[in-house]
């Protein structure tokens, strides 16, 4: 996200101590601030009596937990996940439990896990990713699968997809496919994703029904998702609800491999109807449009999340402009290392 001056007000350069009893170190105005960029998003701010809001990245407690007093001073402090909700994770949020003023739960299956907090109902994607930024163009769909993957390559099944791809279109006699990364392989990544990619590129650039694209600008991704009828996500990180939500937005309908982090794809029934969940791309479903703004979109979410929160604390209903998550992934320069 980008910092506004009214948080940067906030926050002035100057030196404070958090949770001394933590051991955390004290820190300077300008690491505090860079800290809450890291740790999760402002919401809304704080006005008078009201306090804000701000949304903490649950793969960032260890950046959170040194400046979860100085945010709690100010703001509600609601818990979202990115990252698969296994044993291992729910157990760090319940050790960070008292860090939390609210704790989101794409549903009711998953409330009894995540009921050391508040619940508020959401899948974190849909708090977010900004539906504005993503909408249906009504473009002709003439890319017939796509995949837009901002994980570690640890987690990447490019020849999974390229291999589900090719099948298909030699099954049907064609088509057209797109893959989408912000960024190749770099020191990060062991010998395998390097060998893996580039065998990946080598079958890419021999067969003319499959584009590479790295490192696209979010009006790139936005108009590839609006040609495209299919996303097609075989990443074994829950960093997929984030794209599936963009796609979702831009008309497409999606096909996802039946990883345990599904459950956590989306909160509303409705929008299941436009996910399809079976191992690999085929049987591909029929594609039908929708728009799935109709039931779930980024301003009713946030509304919603405000509602449930107003019945424990007076908080400021004035969202903050923001830079959606997500953009960092297609724009930003330092956005090399995701």
């Amino acid at each position: 996200m980008r910092i506004t001056a009214a948080l940067r007000r906030r926050w002035p350069r100057r030196r404070i101590r958090h949770d001394a009893r933590a051991g955390h170190a004290p820190l300077d105005g300008e690491e505090l601030q860079r800290q809450v960029e890291s740790a999760g998003l402002v919401l809304s701010e704080p006005d008078g009596d009201l306090r804000g809001v701000y949304l903490v990245n649950g793969t960032r407690l260890h950046v959170y937990a040194p400046i979860a007093a100085e945010i709690r001073r100010r703001y509600v402090a609601v818990l979202t996940h990115w990252w698969e909700l296994d044993r291992a994770r729910v157990r760090e949020y319940r050790a960070h439990a008292d860090l939390f003023d609210a704790v989101v739960s794409p549903s009711p299956e998953w409330d009894r896990e995540l009921s050391f907090a508040p619940i508020v109902r959401s899948n974190s994607s849909d708090l977010w990713v900004d539906d504005t930024l993503w909408p249906d163009l009504g473009l002709e769909r003439d890319v017939d699968v796509v995949e837009c993957v901002s994980v570690p390559w640890l987690h990447k099944q490019p020849l999974t997809w390229l291999r589900e791809v090719q099948a298909l279109f030699d099954e049907r006699g064609g088509g057209k496919a797109v893959y989408m990364t912000k960024r190749e392989p770099n020191e990060k990544e062991d010998a395998r994703c390097h060998g893996e990619y580039e065998q990946f590129k080598e079958l890419v650039a021999g067969d003319p029904r499959v584009e590479l694209m790295v490192r696209s600008t979010q009006e790139e991704v936005l108009r590839t998702y609006n040609r495209a009828t299919f996303l097609y996500h075989p990443a074994s990180s829950d960093f997929g609800p984030r794209c599936i939500t963009e796609a979702l937005y831009c008309g497409c309908m999606v096909v996802l491999g039946r990883f345990q982090w599904v459950t956590t794809a989306t909160a509303d029934e409705r929008i299941w109807e436009r996910i399809v969940l079976q191992d690999g791309l085929r049987p591909l479903p029929e594609y039908r449009n929708a728009d799935v703004r109709q039931w779930r979109n980024a301003r009713a979410a946030r509304e919603g999340l405000l509602d449930e929160l107003e019945r424990r604390h007076p908080v400021n209903r004035a969202l903050a402009p923001f830079t959606m998550f997500s953009s960092k992934r297609v724009d930003a320069p330092e956005a090399a290392g995701g």
